[in-house]
């Protein structure tokens, strides 16, 4: 009888945590979640889509989301897997005050989803929403049916295409002009191309900086052509180019390059020095 008694325990025990647990996983159906999600890249993760799942409402308690996410066939699973408490949150000067937000992030590769569209199941918790991935060419939506717990006020997001080097040169005055111009010239004998890519809200290109040789000018007198060339290269190669050029202008020209790809990057500031970050 004793035995039986102990099992029991047991038993009510790991049942009763197991539905503490549950009950600290369900933030959407107590505090409502929303996303924050674009297109991006890096040398560690290539490219992908970021989500972060954000709590609609502040708080004065901190926690870290932890979710996971599985895909099988055309259909996306996300679970909340762990709420990791921070405690009280920070008190900052303004309307927040001792408020802030909780959230969590995935991270799905490029390479993972295929053009058509997914059911995208969000859980935590008991709460379950379902709503609509479509993956295109080049942009990706996320269709939010009307319900309480989760919402998405970025239906859609674009990715810059593949292959793409695309940043600006930077003089001041009509002499340093020639400079400038030397640099692009190498890198075209290097192999790159003018490109054209569709007009889009990219996350990391502005659409006013798009058009390959636009030009941007400013007071007193500073200069600013915009690039965005097709390379399909090692972007050491764009790293040497660009080298050579600000040191040939005597810091004349300011650089800012980025390959779409990893967002490898090559920036050379009149006032400071070079920096590249390469794979």
């Amino acid at each position: 009888m004793k035995r039986l008694f102990h099992i029991l325990l047991i038993f009510c025990i790991a049942f009763c945590t197991h539905c503490k647990n549950r009950d600290e996983l369900n933030v959407m159906d107590k505090e409502g979640l929303g996303l924050y999600w674009h297109h991006e890249a890096n040398v560690e993760r290539g490219r992908h889509l970021l989500m972060s799942f954000i709590n609609v409402n502040a708080s004065t308690d901190k926690a870290d989301y932890k979710f996971e996410y599985q895909i099988q066939g055309r259909v996306i699973d996300v679970r909340l897997v762990e709420k990791i408490s921070k405690g009280k949150c920070q008190v900052f000067p303004g309307p927040n005050g001792d408020q802030c937000q909780s959230w969590g992030n995935i991270y799905i590769p490029e390479t993972a989803l295929s053009e058509g569209t997914y059911k995208f199941r969000l859980q935590t918790g008991k709460a379950i929403v379902t709503a609509d991935l479509i993956v295109g060419h080049d942009q990706y939506e996320l269709k939010v049916p009307a319900n309480s717990y989760f919402t998405n006020n970025i239906p859609v997001v674009y990715a810059i295409p593949r292959n793409i080097v695309f940043g600006s040169v930077l003089y001041k005055g009509d002499a340093n002009e020639p400079l400038a111009r030397a640099l692009i010239d190498d890198l075209m004998k290097a192999g790159l191309k003018p490109a054209v890519i569709p007009t889009h809200p990219y996350s990391y290109l502005a659409e006013n900086n798009q058009t390959h040789l636009s030009n941007t000018f400013w007071e007193p007198d500073n200069h600013l052509i915009n690039l965005v060339f097709s390379w399909e290269g090692d972007f050491k190669k764009v790293v040497e180019i660009c080298k050579k050029h600000f040191e040939l202008s005597k810091k004349q020209i300011g650089i800012g390059l980025w390959n779409s790809d990893y967002m490898e990057q090559i920036t050379a500031d009149p006032n400071g020095g070079v920096n590249a970050f390469t794979r």
